[in-house]
């Protein structure tokens, strides 16, 4: 009787723990944090159209890599390749699907 009971214990922490990375994401989203993120590079942009019109009126030396966004990190790793892999096998997959359904049914409807 006691295993029946842990599994059961386990079963409810890891639906608590799901439920409250849902309502993180969903606070998040709400609120608007990637919008803002988004906004701010906008700006960023902006700023950076305004210097170089600038230094162009100023007849000072224009280089690209003095206005271009700073680079990225990735953080990719073996697993996010990994699930790029499954993703686009998938996508693949239900690409060829689709297409032999519709080769059945186009004869059906010929």
């Amino acid at each position: 009787m006691e295993k029946g009971k842990k599994g059961y214990h386990w079963f409810f922490r890891i639906l608590a723990i799901l439920f409250i990375l849902f309502m993180c994401l969903y606070t998040v989203s709400t609120n608007g944090y990637l919008q803002k993120i988004n906004e701010n590079k906008a700006l960023f942009t902006e700023e950076q159209i305004k210097q170089f019109e600038q230094d162009v009126e100023n007849g000072e030396y224009v280089d690209i890599n003095d206005y271009i966004l700073p680079n990225q990190v990735d953080y990719s790793n073996s697993y996010s390749h990994l699930g790029e892999d499954i993703s686009e096998f998938i996508q693949y997959s239900a690409n060829k699907t689709i297409a032999l359904f519709q080769e059945v049914f186009s004869f059906l409807f010929e």
